[in-house]
């Protein structure tokens, strides 16, 4: 099925879960900072603020995914998409402390704050657009865009109504099963490393089921418990 000349079928959802799952695992601190910023506003202001922030996303989260995935054909740029996952993945394994985020203080500007959330927002949404990029792959000829962006877009809204609204099942899913997280992030590197390979124009054999598999195993990964020490 087509519309707007975005392709349909029942194959894509399994690509509409995982990235709705590397959204939430790539926003969940980020929802942290932005209820930060919204913190210094009365609670019904608060809870307003929010809203309007997530009602706009939809917006600015759409011309950030079209900007990003026009640039992407390029493959210098697809290759520097590439070794920014695997940077950001490689950052997450070997940092040694988290820092705080450098933020504005909060302000009791209502509309200031609206701003001040949409431009963190946007700013957040770059990993998780590049990641999504990469994932259904850039290279189409002779199409404007790729006729699976809308898994993209929809994959990450996802995520992001999941943090904004559901935090607390999602926080008790991660203490569950913490290495979710770790699973999370070597996606990452992996759809990293595909986009460095497809940037060269390289093939396998078999590459997307290779692909695939290593997905599969991954998250299968997150899903096992750590073995509690014994004293």
């Amino acid at each position: 099925m087509e519309f707007f000349g975005q392709t349909f079928s029942l194959g894509d959802i399994p690509r509409v879960f995982v990235l709705s799952f590397l959204e939430i695992i790539l926003s969940a601190d980020n929802a942290i900072v932005l209820a930060f910023v919204a913190s210094r506003l009365k609670p019904e202001l608060r809870h307003k603020a929010l809203y309007i922030g997530f009602l706009s996303a939809w917006v600015f989260r759409l011309a950030g995914l079209l900007g990003i995935a026009y640039l992407l054909k390029f493959p210098f740029v697809e290759l520097a998409g590439g070794g920014y996952l695997i940077y950001l993945a490689l950052h997450h394994f070997f940092r040694r402390k988290k820092n705080d985020p450098l933020l504005p203080l909060p302000t009791h500007n209502f509309f200031m704050t609206i701003a001040v959330i949409e431009l963190f927002d946007l700013a957040f949404a770059i990993d998780s657009i590049v990641a999504g990029v990469a994932f259904i792959g850039t290279t189409v000829a002779e199409a404007a865009f790729h006729p699976k962006l809308w898994i993209v877009y929809i994959g990450g809204m996802i995520g992001v109504f999941a943090i904004r609204y559901a935090a607390h099942l999602f926080t008790t899913i991660m203490h569950r099963f913490p290495r979710l997280d770790t699973a999370a992030y070597g996606m990452i590197a992996w759809i990293g490393l595909k986009l460095c390979v497809q940037s060269f124009s390289i093939t396998f054999p078999y590459f997307d089921l290779l692909f695939w598999a290593v997905l599969v195993l991954l998250f299968a990964y997150g899903l096992t418990k750590k073995r509690s020490a014994h004293v």
